[in-house]
């Protein structure tokens, strides 16, 4: 049986300032610490099970050293290793530990330069004890949680200036769906938007003039009223919004997007989740322009994303 991921895990990011950008993702945002090192800063979201899933460096820019996918089974990450071998990757193999929280792992160039983790066994840490909800499904007392508290970790979306080789990579070689692109006036395409879930998508890839980047990491909220007590929180902080509240047409979910002013990290909180996809004969959802707007603007209700992103950077 072909190996497959079964979830989105964790961004390792870098930011020049820790003590602000965690303020941010922390104060602002609602993320729970679980842990703190000389130089790391590592998160998770009220209702994320694993150790992390996201992680902040001091480094000297903002950026990403690599974003994780958790595998279906242990031994995936080996096969995983394996099958990239033999196409000619580019796979770095990581002894447990080296990742904080994260067993064996493997690190591959996927197509266009972006860096992708892939591990099976991890770290699942209880919460403090007077932060631990007394519901044995549930990870922390919401009381703990403020106005925003971001729920759980969604999806990540990357810049590539191709887009389709690294979109069939994804399809073809890690096994996610594609549930839904779009495409340009002159016949390409231009978006794509894949799942290994059920949800719309666990990463969105979109084409740009520039070399591979980082576009956002997504985080769940409960409802609409969530964004707007996001946006609220930002203005009162002087920080802008970077698009939204709104409604997107690809994927029928709410958003609002924020950017770090420290680190330049961006993040979408995703209210819905849109809808869910159980069908094993979906059909790719095909969107050109004049049905929702152009490529840069293509949202039901709101203000579309800028489109800054961050680079990849050097472990």
């Amino acid at each position: 049986m072909a190996p497959e991921i079964a979830k989105t895990g964790h961004v390792a990011f870098q930011t020049p300032d820790l003590e602000e950008t965690t303020w941010f993702f922390k104060d602002i945002m609602g993320l729970q610490e679980t842990e703190r090192t000389d130089d790391t800063v590592y998160l998770r979201g009220l209702r994320d099970w694993t150790h992390h899933t996201m992680s902040l460096t001091e480094g000297a820019e903002g950026g990403v050293e690599h974003i994780a996918y958790r595998t279906q089974e242990p031994e995936h990450v080996e096969a995983f290793a394996s099958r990239f071998e033999s196409q000619g990757l580019d796979v770095e193999h990581l002894d447990p530990g080296e990742v904080r929280s994260i067993g064996e792992a493997i690190l591959v160039d996927a197509p266009g330069g972006h860096p992708i983790l892939f591990y099976y066994d991890v770290e699942k840490p209880e919460p403090p004890g007077e932060q631990r909800s007394k519901l044995k499904n549930r990870r922390y007392n919401p009381a703990v949680g403020n106005r925003v508290a971001c729920r759980r970790i969604d999806h990540v979306h990357v810049l590539d200036p191709e887009g389709l080789p690294l979109a069939d990579w994804f399809t073809d070689e890690v096994g996610m769906g594609l549930n839904e692109r779009y495409q340009s006036e002159d016949g390409t395409f231009w978006g794509w938007w894949l799942a290994a879930t059920a949800l719309p998508h666990d990463i969105g890839i979109h084409k740009n003039d520039d070399g591979p980047s980082f576009h956002h990491i997504s985080y769940h909220v409960d409802d609409l009223q969530d964004l707007w007590d996001a946006a609220d929180i930002c203005r009162e902080y002087g920080i802008a919004p970077d698009g939204g509240p709104g409604h997107h047409a690809i994927t029928n979910a709410d958003y609002f997007y924020v950017i770090d002013p420290a680190s330049d990290i961006r993040i979408e909180l995703f209210a819905g989740p849109g809808y869910l996809n159980f069908e094993p004969d979906w059909e790719p959802v095909d969107w050109v322009k004049g049905e929702i707007g152009t490529e840069l603007d293509h949202q039901w209700i709101g203000t579309q994303y800028s489109e800054q992103s961050i680079p990849y950077v050097d472990r």
